[in-house]
């Protein structure tokens, strides 16, 4: 759904980012709306008159919707991922209240309410991300804190939220069980425990921001933030477990005393459930928040107008606001400067190897070679063992005069070294640099030295273990002799590549990448070879998506179409050579 949602904005690429900003920003405003009603909705179950609880709403929403943490949210294209699940949620949450409303008197209307509406939303939500799945989870989070419904519509929620709540529940405490006794996950470079231990700390923080305690800046960037190795270390590690967990037992505890209060822990930790637990995914992302914390500062706003003095409560939320308005203000204006935003990430996060190498990119992008030079020597030598600093540093140095001595050592022994394996960036590396014209542009950039790099990576444990990076390796080195004329030694390679992992998409550009270099019998060749390999594994109804999508082109036929029409482009330019 959220991919879908991009045709909005444009249907070819690159295109003009503004349109999809302004959809975002759109999105965002939407959001704020359905917002503001389910809190509204929910002050009225909770005894506040109507007035209050119009006014509450309009203040907590103001200041969620204005808050800086969530400039990343809005203003990074790819988050709609993060805004459209929010989006069905809060529709999801107002037919769980209108559900609610009926179940009295009309409890048919009010289980059509469930199944269709919240159940139709959380497919919604899902389709948008998978962590759309956790609708109903947080609508029991709600549910819980509000004065008891009506004995049927309990029932209707055992039988129809309870179900799917305590699955993905379930799945993630399996997940957990099941990483148990496994060391590191190779492109992460930290275990499952290891994140389990590290994400209480960071919800902490991610609270710190919230609150204003710790300012924010919108970084995307957070790599640096190390994963715990025991419960010992860092010294916040348990400490942080501990706070954590109390505030889950209190937000549980305090439920029926403090409702605004207990909805915003349990709405935040319910929300967190998928992404800072025991799934492999990055530790750090701010949008995370922008779905838990919506009903974060409620609690705050319901205090407010409850102060016996107008003018006391009126100064209070308008200063708040403003000085919230102010920071983001702030924030943004950052974000509409690409290089000061470039270096202020950098500065800011010094433990970041992404955001001194974007840094760099974009000293070099605005003319700044010499500083682009400078922060990369400073990069390498701090972070020994970070492929993108390594291969940065290449590019930098052959746009600056040409590489040093060292310079493909220190790349090598880098790939030979990194704990973390590099994903396709090796890969995408090299299909940039590969073509003989740019190496000869660089003093030092020979097939040897290219050789050298893939050695490294080879001779890495956790990257040679890896099908797929094998198959990257084999990949460059025929690129490497097929872009120095050497298409028989090139396609031995490329069978290799293919050998390793199996896939038509690979089989495909291999071939074309013959054909083009002027030898398409040897593309053909290529594709018969690949019709002789084991078919190529399929993805599990388990793994989402990719299962969908293979599903998807194998009833559409569409690797045999493309190979059929590949092949048959090759054999009318073979037999023009002929």
């Amino acid at each position: 759904m959220s991919l879908l949602s991009f045709l909005i904005d444009a249907r070819d690429w690159p295109a003009d980012p503004f349109a999809f900003k302004r959809t975002n920003l759109i999105l965002h405003g939407v959001n704020a709306v359905l917002l503001g009603i389910v809190l509204a909705w929910l002050g009225r179950l909770h005894g506040l008159s109507r007035a209050r609880a119009d006014v509450a709403s309009v203040l907590a929403t103001a200041t969620w919707a204005l808050h800086p943490f969530f400039v990343s949210t809005v203003l990074y294209v790819v988050q709609r991922e993060a805004m459209l699940p929010a989006t069905f949620t809060l529709l999801g949450l107002l037919c769980w209240l209108r559900a609610r409303e009926c179940s009295p008197a009309k409890p048919a209307i009010s289980l059509i309410w469930l199944i269709i509406g919240v159940g139709g939303c959380t497919v919604l939500a899902a389709l948008s991300k998978a962590n759309g799945l956790l609708l109903p989870l947080m609508v029991l989070a709600c549910e819980a804190t509000l004065p008891a419904s009506a004995p049927t519509f309990r029932t209707q929620l055992r039988w129809t939220l309870c179900p799917p709540a305590v699955a993905i529940v379930a799945y993630v405490i399996w997940t957990a069980i099941a990483a148990i006794g496994h060391g590191p996950i190779p492109i992460r470079g930290w275990s499952v425990w290891q994140r389990l231990m590290t994400e209480p700390f960071i919800l902490l923080d991610y609270l710190a921001q919230l609150w204003l305690i710790k300012p924010t800046d919108s970084s995307l960037l957070h790599d640096g933030i190390q994963p715990a190795a025991s419960l010992w270390s860092p010294w916040y590690t348990l400490p942080s477990i501990i706070v954590c967990s109390s505030l889950i037992v209190t937000g549980w505890m305090i439920r029926r005393r403090n409702p605004f209060l207990s909805l915003a822990i349990l709405f935040f930790f319910a929300g967190h459930v998928m992404e800072s637990s025991s799934l492999a995914l990055e530790l750090y992302f701010d949008h995370r928040n922008y779905l838990p914390a919506m009903p974060m500062f409620w609690a705050l706003a319901v205090a407010v107008t409850g102060l016996r003095s107008r003018l006391l409560a009126g100064l209070s939320a308008t200063s708040a606001i403003l000085a919230i308005s102010a920071l983001t203000f702030s924030t943004t204006t950052v974000w509409g400067h690409p290089l000061a935003q470039a270096i202020e990430w950098a500065e800011r996060h010094p433990e970041s190897a992404r955001a001194q190498a974007y840094a760099v990119q974009m000293d070099m992008d605005s003319g700044r070679a010499v500083q682009a030079r400078e922060r990369i020597d400073a990069a390498s030598r701090r972070f020994a063992g970070e492929p993108q600093i390594a291969l940065n540093l290449i590019d930098i140095h052959c746009a600056t005069g040409g590489l040093v001595a060292g310079d493909i050592e220190y790349t090598r022994r880098t790939f030979r070294e990194t704990q973390r394996e590099p994903g396709s960036l090796l890969l995408n590396w090299f299909v940039r640099v590969v073509d003989a014209r740019d190496r000869a542009a660089c003093d030092g950039l020979s097939d040897q030295a290219l050789g050298d790099i893939l050695d490294g990576a080879a001779e890495n444990p956790r990257i040679a273990a890896i099908a797929g990076r094998r198959q990257d390796i084999d990949h460059a080195r025929g690129l490497i002799l097929l872009a120095d004329r050497n298409p028989d030694a090139a396609l031995a390679w490329f069978n290799r590549a293919l050998a390793e992992q199996p896939n038509p998409a690979t089989a495909l550009e291999q071939a074309a990448l013959l054909g083009s270099a002027g030898k398409p019998a040897l593309g053909l060749a290529h594709l018969g070879y690949f019709s002789h390999l084991p078919a190529p594994a399929r993805h599990g109804i388990t793994d989402g998506m990719p299962w969908l999508h293979d599903y998807v082109l194998e009833k559409q036929h569409y690797w045999d179409g493309e190979i059929a029409h590949l092949a048959t482009a090759l054999r009318h330019d073979a037999g023009a050579q002929q």
